[in-house]
């Protein structure tokens, strides 16, 4: 599945959850993983996501890393 996170692509498995996404794109980034939980999600809209939301393919996020 692909999902973009800060107009980085990412290749996620079928069931994934934005806090996947964030883990990969923060490793991409090579920032610390302990933000994770604090980084504020949003969708293109800029509705606000959870954590444990589930993604779809083509979904795209952004997120400020604080």
């Amino acid at each position: 599945m692909q999902v973009k996170v800060n107009r980085t692509s990412l290749d996620l498995f079928e069931r994934a959850q934005v806090r996947h996404a964030l883990l990969r794109y923060f490793v991409r980034r090579k920032y610390d993983l302990k933000l994770v939980e604090q980084t504020p999600v949003f969708d293109a809209y800029g509705h606000s996501l959870d954590l444990d939301a589930p993604l779809h393919d083509g979904m795209i996020l952004k997120c400020k890393v604080r």
